[in-house]
Formats: C-alpha cells, structure tokens, sequence
C-alpha cells in the first residue's frame, strides 16, 4: 500500500513537488479542476497561480485540464488552455513543459514530456489544435508563431526492430528530438517523426507525415512529405 501511494506520488506530483504541495495539488484539482462555468474558471484563474509558481497570473485554464507534476509546468503571461487538454510533465525534469507568452493550447491536446529527461518546450503567440498530440521523449522544441493544426501527432521517439526473434517492446527505443522553427503552418492530421527539424517560415499540408527535415521557407506535403513549393520571398 505504502509503494503505490509512493508511486502515486510520484506519478501525479513529481519529485521535487513537497508534501504540503501534493495534499494542495490534490485538494485543488478535487474542487476546482472539474468546477463549470464562470466561478470554475475564475478560481482557476485565482488558485492556480498561487499553488504552483510556474503558473503565471492570468493564466486561464479551462475546465477539466488535466495537469500532471504541475510544480514542474511553466506558463507564460497570456496562455490559455481549454476544457479537457492534458499536460504531463515528467517526475525528473524541474521544468518539463513549457508554454510561451500568449500561447493557446485548444481543448483534448495532449502534451505528454515523456519519462525521463523528456521535454516540450513551445515558443510565444504559439497555438496547438484540438486533440493535437506531441510526445517530448527525446525533447520537443517549437518556436513563436507557430500554428499547429487539429488532430496531429507530433512524437519524438521510436521503437526499435532490429531483431525479429525478440518482441519489439523489449528492444528499446530511440529519441532524437523534434524541432520547429519559428512562423511554421502544420496542417490538419500531420505527423511529425523523431528527428525531424522544421525550418522556419515553412509548411506543411494536411495529413502529410514528415520523416526527415524540412528546409526554411519551403512548403511540403505527401506520405512521406516532399517540397510542393516555396514561399514567397
């Protein structure tokens, strides 16, 4: 009983969350976190900041946010994250997900830094779409103004398979990072493989997958993702 509540802990809370910390976090998001309407969002908007400092003032959190290891989640001035989005920090990392200024996380997007060193890190005036999902394993950098469409999967590890004769989960995985660059378009129901660099200025077209780097200023589109234009200069 003692190693689950620990592990629990752990899970929810993260490593250098206190014990005061997590008896708050758990009172809070037991009476606040599924709370509707207007006085749901104003003590979010209220409580929150003052529970976990990574939180900035303003921040507004919609109903039904699911935020695990929240005392390592950073939000900048202006960010708002809609009903039923899930951001999930790690229980190693001290900032695991971090949301620039002004950036709008819409509802069910799932950010999920991914155990154990794993990160996501999106720049200022950013957006992500509903039921957009990004894995930070091997670490997820996206820069300002990026727009991230509705339903794309944006994942920075692989499974190894190199060997038949052993099952593929246990033979490990890879996590090079994934990274956007500033003033990217990614469209509906991309996605976006481990490795990948994103230029700047660039575009990716609706339910493409992207399995190696796109150049600045080019726009791709396909399965896999090749050059269909450039942007104007």
């Amino acid at each position: 009983m003692e190693a689950n509540a620990k592990r629990y802990r752990q899970l929810v809370a993260g490593e250098y969350a206190s014990t005061r910390g997590w008896i708050t976090q758990e009172a809070l998001f037991t009476l606040v976190s599924g709370l509707k309407g207007a006085l749901g969002y104003y003590l979010r908007l209220k409580l929150y900041p003052l529970a976990f400092k990574g939180i900035a003032k303003g921040t507004v959190i919609g109903c039904d946010v699911t935020m695990r290891c929240p005392a390592q989640l950073k939000c900048d001035i202006g960010v708002i994250i809609d009903d039923c989005a899930q951001l999930i920090g790690n229980s190693s990392q001290k900032i695991s997900i971090e949301l620039g200024r002004d950036t709008f996380l819409r509802s069910f997007a799932m950010l999920n830094s991914g155990p154990p060193d794993g990160y996501i890190r999106i720049g200022r005036n950013s957006s992500v779409g509903q039921s957009t999902i990004i894995y930070g394993n091997g670490g997820v950098d996206i820069g300002d103004n990026v727009m991230i469409a509705g339903q794309c999967f944006i994942v920075a590890s692989s499974h190894n398979y190199s060997q038949s004769i052993i099952p593929m989960k246990e033979q490990g995985h890879s996590a090079y990072g994934i990274s956007i660059g500033n003033n990217v378009w990614i469209g509906a129901g991309c996605k976006i493989l481990d490795g990948v660099r994103v230029g700047a200025c660039s575009v990716v077209a609706a339910n493409s997958v992207v399995n190696k780097d796109v150049e600045s200023g080019t726009i791709v589109g396909g399965v896999p993702a090749k050059v269909i234009g450039f942007m104007p200069s």
